[in-house]
């Protein structure tokens, strides 16, 4: 959440284009880092002999990554710059009984705001935010019981797959910024979600049908791609619909919006797969939330113009930097 917030600020400091870059640069970064420590925990389990003892080998990844972001965090937070805060707490109020009840307070204030005054571009990214992360984040645990009850992949091919995944997320993020200087934020993240509608789909009806397995290493590379877009995209637009001056409150509310709706689309796989009816349709309703979200985005959602008109952020600030890819 504490990074989200920075996000507008960059944007108006630097402007659209070269955010463009930025997100996209992190995007990159941030799965090309998940894919090396994914390589790494399988040597060092396989060196050490424990590759095929998971509850050892899920000791080793706890411990590596306790380390590795005892360094990195440390790190990063020490080359963080400092900032005054956004408002002050108004008098009268001290204790931590009473700033959690004035914080209590003002998120009740902003959620009135947001229906009453961000009616054209947050409200419906945030309520696009609960279906499409909901879809996403389900990704991981379906897709795993998709793979080895219909496709016939043990666990190592599994992980193959979803380092095929993080490979393709890194290519994937160069064509965020790309589609979004040619469209604009919000028309290439709705793409982004009707085509990885449309790679899930493909690859709950064809896979399990296919007599080679590994063929889900290519529909892996495919999720990945659109993953690399989808992310970037989503943060650009988070960076122009958030109102200025409330970028930590509608932080948390993003944060919120991404997983009250999280159990949603496990549960309904779970069902239609204990029904009989099959993981290839609970993959597809799974996949059908993002077309909700795109759905509200498309036809509920103002202009991009009318977007940034509505935030109070700069258009033409916006676009007064030559793209840096």
């Amino acid at each position: 959440m504490t990074t989200l917030a920075y996000l507008p600020e960059i944007c108006e400091a630097v402007g659209q284009r070269r955010h463009e870059a930025y997100t996209a640069r992190f995007t990159a970064k941030q799965f090309a880092f998940q894919a090396a420590f994914l390589v790494a925990l399988g040597g060092l389990s396989f060196a050490t002999g424990i590759s095929d003892d998971s509850t050892a080998t899920a000791r080793l990844s706890q411990g590596m990554n306790v380390a590795l972001l005892a360094v990195l965090f440390t790190w990063g937070w020490r080359e963080m710059p400092t900032r005054p805060p956004s408002r002050e707490l108004p008098a009268g109020v001290s204790g931590c009984l009473g700033i959690l009840r004035y914080g209590l307070r003002q998120n009740v204030l902003t959620a009135k705001s947001i229906n009453r005054e961000y009616k054209k571009g947050l409200r419906w990214y945030l309520l696009s935010t609960v279906f499409a992360q909901s879809a996403v984040g389900a990704l991981t645990t379906t897709s795993v019981v998709y793979l080895s009850s219909e496709v016939g992949l043990n666990a190592t091919d599994i992980s193959l797959f979803f380092l095929a995944v993080l490979v393709g997320t890194v290519p994937g993020s160069r064509i965020a910024p790309v589609l979004s200087e040619r469209l604009d934020p919000s028309s290439s993240w709705q793409l982004s979600m009707v085509t990885l509608f449309v790679i899930m789909v493909i690859g709950a009806f064809t896979l399990g049908n296919t007599p080679n397995k590994y063929l889900s290493l290519i529909w892996g590379f495919f999720v990945g791609l659109d993953l690399g877009w989808f992310y970037p995209t989503e943060n650009l637009f988070f960076s122009f619909v958030n109102p200025k001056g409330k970028e930590a409150e509608i932080s948390g509310f993003r944060v919120y919006c991404s997983a009250i709706l999280s159990w949603l689309p496990p549960l309904l796989f779970a069902i239609l797969v204990e029904q009989g009816i099959g993981a290839k349709w609970g993959l597809t309703v799974m996949a059908s939330f993002v077309l909700v979200a795109a759905f509200m985005l498309r036809y509920c959602a103002g202009s991009w113009e009318e977007i940034l008109k509505e935030s109070g952020r700069s258009a033409t600030a916006a676009r007064s930097f030559e793209i840096e890819l």
